[in-house]
């Protein structure tokens, strides 16, 4: 009983001490974005989170929205009401779907990247460099992809959105019968202002939370080569787990509070 009171608490020490080191890092590297001096990593950061994986988000975007529209108008049509199943869809991709599912890809697909990349240069001594060098490491190496990861992923959302409801309306008018002009627009009229800049705030609070824990993850790596491939499964692991946290506590207070 001891043994088992001594792991839990250890464990339970670990991860306060987890938080509250990401949470020191997001400040910092939120801090510094305005010391950011080479702008041109900006973009090159921004190719890398949002344009490379604009065709990702896209194509399983169509398929969501796809997918949706079949489940629901097979349920719907036993009470003659599939031509909510528009409704259904966007106020899913808006409100839930969109911003996780791209959190979810580019944690997955960048995360690693990422922790990988700081993770080499850590492990090689360059980060020790930098700092001889008189260059914050933070704002050199973490800052840029905030910023790049704050135009991104809120680009992806939109365009995920829309492509969503391309998807289903592609199923629901072609398979389903519904009327192309009834389908859009139950598509749009029951979400308001407030889905959208909720989906919004998301997408920003999941993108400060992959770039943060995979930077995170790359600065402490250690041992090698294996030390990388642990940062870089460390990242994308602890990534889901936050986005789906931050998730569920931003749907609480906007929701049900």
């Amino acid at each position: 009983m001891k043994k088992l009171i001594e792991l839990l608490g250890g464990k339970f020490l670990f991860l306060i001490t987890y938080v509250g080191d990401i949470s020191i890092l997001s400040f910092l590297s939120l801090k510094k974005i305005f010391k950011i001096r080479i702008k041109e990593d900006i973009l090159k950061y921004i190719n890398e989170i949002g344009a490379e994986s604009m065709s990702l988000v896209g194509i399983i975007a169509l398929f969501t929205g796809m997918v949706l529209v079949m489940e629901t108008a097979h349920t719907l049509k036993k009470f003659g009401a599939e031509m909510y199943s528009g409704s259904l869809v966007s106020i899913s991709m808006i409100r839930e779907l969109g911003p996780v599912l791209i959190a979810l890809i580019v944690a997955g697909r960048i995360g690693a990247s990422i922790a990988a990349e700081i993770g080499v240069m850590k492990i090689t001594e360059q980060i020790d460099a930098l700092s001889v060098m008189g260059v914050d490491p933070i704002a050199y190496l973490i800052s840029p992809r905030i910023v790049a990861g704050l135009v991104s992923l809120p680009a992806l959302f939109i365009l995920s959105f829309f492509i969503s409801i391309f998807g289903g309306f592609l199923v629901g008018v072609f398979t389903v019968g519904i009327s192309s002009g009834v389908f859009l627009y139950q598509s749009f009229k029951y979400i308001g202002i407030k889905d959208f800049l909720i989906g919004l705030f998301k997408v920003v609070v999941f993108s400060i939370i992959i770039i943060n824990i995979s930077s995170y993850h790359g600065i402490n790596a250690s041992g090698g080569a294996e030390g990388v491939g642990k940062a870089s499964t460390y990242a994308v692991v602890s990534s889901f787990f936050f986005i789906i946290l931050a998730n569920l506590i931003i749907t609480g207070l906007f929701y049900f509070v």
